[in-house]
């Protein structure tokens, strides 16, 4: 009887196993979205409006949308559903637009002091076919984003702060492409 019994454990297990939870990593994309091209994210921030009570002066690095287009680009290589192309072989085009580069502060000592800060990337993006110009996703406002303390043992600068916040806005695009939610 035991014998049976691990044989029939042994074969629901191999059963449950072949059938998978139904995750994959496989792009849900159309068949025919095959490459992509990621043009040079745009900086549309504009550092000459006013500011309000909540932003007493605008924060930006300079250099941060080229550092984001290579994010992005090195993220869709690596994951690997999509070819990077040039813009005229590709199936689909990514546009983006950096609108606000905000450093936040979260945490304050006793004396006031910023101990920890919020720092976000925003950008609208637009991903489309190449061959009819239809859109595939779009979001306006779309945020990668990372905290950092400015003492002490996790203690990160302001640039490998943004660095942060840049692969994570660069993964959300790749993800949102691929799985086209």
């Amino acid at each position: 009887m035991t014998k049976k019994f691990f044989f029939l454990m042994f074969a629901l297990a191999a059963l449950f196993d072949a059938g998978g939870c139904g995750y994959t990593q496989k792009s849900l994309l159309p068949a025919d979205i095959q490459t992509i091209s990621i043009l040079p994210v745009k900086n549309a921030i504009d550092l000459s409006n006013e500011t309000d009570d909540r932003t007493r002066f605008h924060t930006y690095r300079p250099g941060v949308e080229a550092d984001l287009t290579n994010a992005i680009i090195n993220r869709f290589i690596f994951d690997g559903n999509l070819k990077v192309t040039s813009p005229e072989k590709a199936d689909a085009i990514v546009e983006a637009k950096l609108t606000d580069y905000r450093r936040d502060p979260l945490r304050y000592s006793e004396g006031d002091d910023v101990q920890e800060y919020r720092l976000s990337l925003v950008v609208n993006v637009a991903v489309t076919r190449a061959r009819d110009h239809k859109i595939l996703w779009r979001e306006q406002g779309l945020t990668g984003d990372t905290s950092f303390f400015l003492s002490g043992a996790h203690a990160l600068s302001e640039d490998e702060a943004a660095a942060k916040a840049v692969e994570d806005l660069a993964r959300r695009v790749v993800e949102k492409t691929i799985e086209l939610w």
